[in-house]
Order: structure tokens, then C-alpha cells, then sequence
């Protein structure tokens, strides 16, 4: 970890020092994550029971023409699960089922896009940065152990591990940048993240595939150095 928080140190003081007083940039992000639509819906048939989440990462984009640029992105977004809501629902789902208790780790995604930005000045200081990006999403479903209470007998525990699949990503976002200094801008931004993801999982009828609709909002700081 000290290795990791030098090295970021490191990286950020070097960008300050090519830092210039263009459009283009680098930027570091963190903030909240929100899950939307089946994704966050309690639901055993297509939803995936998340609760708000964390969500952080890096961006960087190139002007090379008036106020449009183009950009990359990596960003890690992280999603728990409410283990209530899931226990609940499979007992009212399972008639033979008296009681439930779930573990659950979060779910995770993490996706790598490429895009366009446009540059917008509203005011001296201020300017709205609106993009678009497309890209791969990398997810993985929560290492889950359940202990369930049978009305008859029944076993003591079982668990789903976790599944991965990749897909195909789009991101629009937009963010409101201040700048401080010819070198330095502080923003805040918002960007939604949406793709059709297959987990794949055995059970006692063999493979078995889960189809799920992934989307969420991002919303928070970035740190921005101006290139």
C-alpha cells in the first residue's frame, strides 16, 4: 500500500510539472455509485440487489481541434449487496423455506473507454466538459454463502461463487470544472455506465447462465492537472 500511494505521488507531482494552461488534461476521480434499473432491482429473476457504492479512477484527454478532444478512461465502481433483501425474497419465493441468512461481498465493475470530450465555457473559470464513450466492461458477481432454516430437512449452507464476464460499454458523462490556476481545475462529474453482461454458473443442472442489464451513476470530485 505505501508502495502504491508513493508511486501515485509520484505520478501526480510529475503531471503538475508538465502542467500547462491548455485544454488538455489528466485527472483523478472519486465518488459515489449508484445502481439504476434491473441492476439494482430486488428481483431473483433479472435484478442483482446492490446498494449504492464507491466508485473511483483516471482519465485523460487530448484537444486537438477547437474545443474537441478526444480521451481515455479507467474507472472502478463497486456495488454491496443488500443480503436482507435477497434473504427476504428467497423466502417468500421457496415455500419450504423458513428462514435465510445471506453473506454477501460486493459486486464489482471496471471498465476501460475511449471517447470524445467538448469543451464549453460558461464563464472565466468555469467550464462544462460534456463526453461520449464507449468500451469494455469487466464484472464480476459477489462470492455469496447462505444458511438457510428448512421447514423439513434441508442443507446446513450452501454458496454461489463469483462469475465473470466482459462486455461491451457505453458511457455519456458530463462535468463542471473550476479552475483554480493555469495549471490546476477542481470538478465535479456525473457519468452513466450501461451494458448487457452473461454470468455463467453451475448448479445441479449444469452450467447455467444469468442475463443482466448493467447500469449505474457515477457521481463526484475529480482533481484536474491541465496539460
Amino acid at each position: 500500500m505505501k508502495r502504491l500511494v508513493t508511486v501515485t505521488i509520484f505520478i501526480l507531482f510529475s503531471y503538475i510539472a508538465l502542467a500547462g494552461d491548455g485544454k488538455s488534461f489528466v485527472s483523478l476521480r472519486s465518488g459515489v455509485s449508484f445502481p439504476l434499473g434491473d441492476y439494482s432491482k430486488n428481483s431473483l429473476s433479472a435484478g442483482c440487489f446492490t446498494t449504492t457504492g464507491v466508485s473511483f479512477g483516471a482519465e485523460g484527454a487530448w484537444f486537438f481541434w477547437k474545443n474537441l478532444g478526444f480521451g481515455l478512461e479507467v474507472n472502478y465502481s463497486l456495488h454491496p449487496v443488500d443480503a436482507v433483501g435477497l434473504a427476504t425474497e428467497m423466502v417468500e419465493n421457496d415455500q419450504f423455506l423458513i428462514d435465510m441468512t445471506v453473506r454477501s461481498d460486493p459486486y464489482t465493475m471496471l471498465t476501460t473507454m475511449a471517447g470524445f470530450y467538448y469543451s464549453i465555457n460558461i464563464k472565466q473559470k468555469i467550464t462544462i466538459q460534456p463526453k461520449l464513450m464507449a468500451g469494455i466492461i469487466f464484472g464480476k458477481t459477489p462470492f455469496q454463502l447462505f444458511e438457510p432454516t428448512f421447514y423439513l430437512l434441508g442443507p446446513s449452507y450452501f454458496k454461489t461463487t463469483s462469475s465473470r464476464d466482459r462486455s461491451f460499454a457505453l458511457k455519456p458523462g458530463v462535468s463542471v470544472n473550476y479552475h483554480i490556476s493555469n495549471c490546476i481545475a477542481l470538478g465535479i462529474y456525473t457519468d452513466y455506465t450501461n451494458s448487457n453482461m452473461v454470468f455463467g454458473f453451475y448448479t445441479s443442472n449444469g452450467l447455467e447462465y444469468r442475463y443482466r442489464k448493467i447500469s449505474y451513476l457515477d457521481l463526484g470530485l475529480n482533481l484536474i492537472i491541465k496539460l
